[in-house]
């Protein structure tokens, strides 16, 4: 092995880098932005020749453990849980007044239910912009950095714009809660910042799927990461439905508010079922997880 040629290749869609081989004679190791953002080992390939496609279906996880305070994943997992399960309560409660299940929410309890949902959403969405802020991918990582900025990297664009998009629904679930905005006001202080906070979402989504599947779309329903990204672009587009639908007229209703409840809530479950998948992924079989 003391001869052994070794080389680099680092690899991404554009001007972004999203995948690094160190390749040798008898050995291959390919590391992810993705996968080290998450504090996953490199995975061994057998050929430097676009190694994500061949590698990451390999990996198989552990699906019953849940418990691990100790992974920073863990902490983002859990609060993006509790946020979209208060953003999925409130969303019901809204869209189906009718259900028995849901008469123990008064309608004057709303807008704090979704304020509450917004602020574990911003804690989840902090994290998780440290988490890709302090990646050693590709290199190595000087030091522990609370803000920064990293233009090329992926993984730190979707979680910085989906942290301004938590911030936003801050204010717009927040507004909410003003009593006689009248119509203007509605549209200004809450239907503003809602719609550019779905917006921030969106792109969100779309930069995580282009960091995992290393271009701007793919199909790849056999991978764990895959589900992920999927379920939060989906949870994006609901989200999207739901803010198009709460636009306010001039006679102060919403032009599709069974819609905008509705979107809430399909659109908070997507994020809810996408933050436990963030867990699994976590404990993988075929792969060590590096220490945190």
């Amino acid at each position: 092995m003391g001869n052994a040629r070794r080389r680099f290749l680092k690899r991404g869609p554009g001007p972004f880098q999203t995948w690094i081989v160190k390749a040798a004679d008898f050995e291959h190791q390919l590391q992810t932005s993705r996968r080290a953002r998450k504090r996953l080992a490199p995975l061994a390939v057998a050929t430097a020749q676009e190694p994500p496609l061949a590698a990451s279906g390999r990996v198989s996880h552990r699906w019953l453990k849940f418990w691990a305070p100790q992974l920073l994943a863990w902490w983002i997992a859990v609060l993006f849980m509790i946020g979209s399960s208060f953003f999925a309560v409130g969303g019901m409660r809204a869209a189906w007044p009718g259900l028995a299940a849901m008469q123990w929410l008064d309608n004057g309890m709303l807008g704090p239910v979704f304020f509450t949902g917004s602020l574990f959403f911003t804690a989840a969405g902090y994290l998780q912009f440290y988490e890709a802020l302090n990646s050693d991918f590709p290199g190595g990582a000087s030091k522990r950095r609370f803000v920064g900025w990293c233009p090329r990297n992926l993984g730190y664009l979707s979680s910085l714009s989906q942290l301004i998009g938590t911030v936003l629904f801050n204010f717009n679930t927040a507004d909410a809660m003003i009593a006689g905005l009248g119509w203007k006001g509605e549209d200004l202080l809450v239907w503003t910042p809602n719609m550019v906070g779905c917006v921030c979402f969106l792109v969100a989504s779309q930069l995580a799927v282009v960091e995992f599947s290393h271009r701007w779309i793919a199909f790849r329903p056999g991978q764990l990461a895959w589900w992920i990204v999927a379920l939060n672009m989906a949870g994006s587009v609901f989200f999207m439905a739901s803010g198009i639908a709460s636009f306010t007229v001039t006679d102060g209703s919403m032009i599709g508010p069974f819609t905008a409840s509705a979107g809430t809530f399909a659109g908070a479950v997507c994020f809810f079922v996408g933050a436990y998948l963030l867990v699994p992924e976590q404990f993988e079989v075929d792969a060590p997880t590096v220490d945190p």
